[in-house]
């Protein structure tokens, strides 16, 4: 048990380039800054954008990095400012990961549709829907142009295609997950609510293979960051030190994103709480954060075993080539 609980906190691996994580910030992190100052709120669709095109873009390519960049924007459009809409889309979403992953591109669908859960929260403006997506296209364009400049690019190479059976079970649970993700999120968690939806997809982003450990993994990152993220702020609730923590977290996030997931997770979680004490309490903020990574991991594993029990029942051979995942 010693070394299990070692092996997930240290991990393995290389970390990151410097040059990899200074490029992703570039891509990522300018756009938004840039739109906050110009636009106000309504910029922050920008870090939605970037995020989105640059982790497609990283996968698979441009190319499809631009299709599905759009698609979750256009579907983020049709979700902002209307929760109704938000439990009507999220199904065909889930429906449209599953499909893809018959054809061997869950992953990029499945990075932006984290991106797409925070259109179903409050704290974005629904109220000039042109400038949101006009904001969303300059950033994506910007990201993608970075990746491509610097050769941050994957192949356009699909990945190991799903058996028809395991891309239907993980569609039909994905869909329903996040469903009731969102319908929970909104109901019970508030202004933050999205980070219940963010969480699931988030643990469910292939391989599925590494779902369990990666969801153990997540949990403690999650504990870790929140602690620390609030020892800041109990410390100093000065803005300049709220900035500079969130600022230096998020390159360490993804420096060590290839070493270890746990503290990949915990950095990442630091600046999270960081910028979004800027305009809410950061106490509330925490709590709302650790509940929803419990609720999130739960239904997680009830997903996961219902999918299971089907691909036992439907495809055996299926969840040998599942364990064989790395």
């Amino acid at each position: 048990m010693i070394q299990t609980l070692r092996g997930t906190l240290i991990g393995r691996g290389d970390p990151m380039p410097w040059r990899t994580v200074a490029v992703t910030c570039v891509a990522v992190m300018v756009p938004p800054i840039v739109a906050v100052l110009l636009f106000g709120p309504v910029g922050a669709v920008a870090f939605i954008a970037t995020l989105a095109a640059h982790l497609a873009a990283k996968d698979n390519g441009v190319l499809i990095a631009t299709l599905v960049t759009v698609v979750m924007g256009f579907a983020g459009l049709l979700t902002v400012g209307s929760p109704v809409m938000g439990l009507m889309i999220a199904p065909a979403l889930g429906i449209l990961a599953g499909i893809s992953g018959y054809f061997g591109f869950a992953l990029p669908v499945m990075r932006a549709l984290i991106t797409w859960t925070v259109f179903t929260g409050t704290i974005l403006p629904a109220d000039d829907k042109p400038l949101m997506f006009g904001i969303f296209l300059a950033a994506m364009i910007w990201a993608l142009g970075v990746s491509k400049a610097f050769c941050e690019t994957g192949k356009r190479d699909p990945a190991e295609a799903d058996s028809a059976e395991y891309a239907l079970i993980f569609g039909v649970m994905l869909a329903a997950g996040l469903t009731i993700s969102i319908y929970v999120g909104g109901r019970w968690f508030g202004d933050h609510g999205f980070w219940f939806p963010l969480t699931f997809v988030v643990l469910c982003v292939p391989p599925h293979g590494q779902l369990f450990s990666r969801t153990v993994k997540r949990t403690i990152g999650t504990v870790l960051g929140t602690v620390i993220a609030l020892g800041f702020a109990w410390a100093s609730d000065a803005t300049w030190v709220i900035i500079a923590v969130g600022a230096i977290s998020l390159p360490l996030a993804f420096r060590v994103l290839p070493v270890n997931y746990a503290l990949f997770t915990a950095f990442l979680t630091i600046a999270v709480l960081e910028v979004l004490a800027l305009v809410s309490d950061v106490d509330t903020l925490a709590w709302e954060r650790v509940v929803t990574m419990g609720a999130a991991a739960f239904m997680t594993g009830v997903m996961a075993g219902t999918g299971l029990l089907g691909l036992w029942l439907i495809k055996p051979d299926a969840i040998q080539a599942l364990q064989d995942q790395d």
